[in-house]
């Protein structure tokens, strides 16, 4: 449904006269904090595109990375250290594609998250809750399950053949037997959820904390198994318990904002090159202070 918009969306558009990104001039007081997801730089659009955003005018300001960065370690290094010499913070979690393994350099996709998270601890990206300025930002490691299949969706066994022969994670994506990776992620986010935080709480992940946050199924006609891959309701769980007045998430490509039960949701994912139309988000939106607006 419609929900009121509670995001002042400042968006870093690519001016083709210069060669620099319009950034917004217009600051009250303070760093902003900026969102975006799935920038996947493996597409050279994609990473031309975040080489173009200026160097100057996020000098104070944040940036939360809601995950798939890129499936290549030297692509996603590359991709951080030009965030964080645009930002002054940048935080990540990581999404589906960042776990994926090619070859022989990971046992399997935990370990390649802990790789991860090893760069960004050398560069000073960070990926445990911290307070910038008058906010705490807390990022949630996340998974999928079948709890957002909703009784709408319908996924029969075709679907499901499709799923198992065309989405990349089952292929790409390697577990130990001993351990769910919903589980896995969802635990590492325990030690956050029983904190004192003293101020407001903007929490992001990758996954989906919640069904309506995806388009309806009548609309995936090519992917109609999506509700079973898209995240899972403990999330949402998990963003209750922390109180979280934000929370920012990525996966779908299909960017929003969304108030429901008092938090916002907000996707803004850059997507594929292809997806240049209606879910193509122009750059990174603000997501703190917040201006109550209505959506047009």
């Amino acid at each position: 449904g419609n929900h009121d918009l509670w995001v002042h969306s400042i968006f870093a558009t690519v001016n083709t006269s210069t060669s620099h990104a319009r950034m917004p001039r217009h600051r009250i007081g303070g760093p902003r904090i900026f969102a975006i997801s799935d920038l996947h730089v493996d597409y050279s659009q994609n990473m031309s595109w975040l080489k173009q955003i200026s160097p100057n005018d996020y000098k104070e300001d944040c940036l939360l990375v809601a995950g798939d960065v890129s499936n290549k370690i030297e692509q996603f290094r590359e991709c951080m250290y030009e965030l964080k010499r645009k930002f002054r913070t940048v935080f990540f979690t990581p999404g589906n594609h960042d776990l994926w393994v090619r070859n022989s350099e990971f046992q399997d996709s935990i370990e390649k998250c802990d790789r991860l998270l090893e760069i960004c601890s050398e560069m000073d990206i960070k990926t445990e809750p911290a307070k910038v300025n008058d906010v705490w930002v807390v990022p949630l490691f996340s998974w999928y399950d079948e709890s957002l299949v909703s009784n709408e969706d319908i996924i029969t066994l075709s679907d499901r053949r499709q799923m198992a022969d065309s989405w990349a994670d089952l292929h790409l994506c390697k577990w130990p037997e001993w351990e769910s990776p919903v589980d896995y992620f969802l635990r590492l986010n325990e030690p956050h959820l029983t904190r004192e935080y003293d101020a407001p709480v903007i929490s992001f992940s990758h996954m989906l904390p919640r069904r309506d946050l995806c388009v309806s199924q009548n609309w995936l006609t090519s992917c109609r198994f999506l509700p079973c891959v898209i995240g899972t309701s403990r999330l949402d769980d998990q963003i209750r318990q922390l109180g979280s007045k934000v929370h920012v998430f990525g996966h779908t490509h299909h960017s929003g904002h969304y108030l429901i039960e008092d938090v916002q949701y907000v996707q803004n994912s850059l997507g594929y090159p292809r997806e240049r139309g209606l879910c193509w988000a122009k750059g990174a939106v603000q997501v703190w202070p917040l201006t109550r607006r209505r959506r047009s």
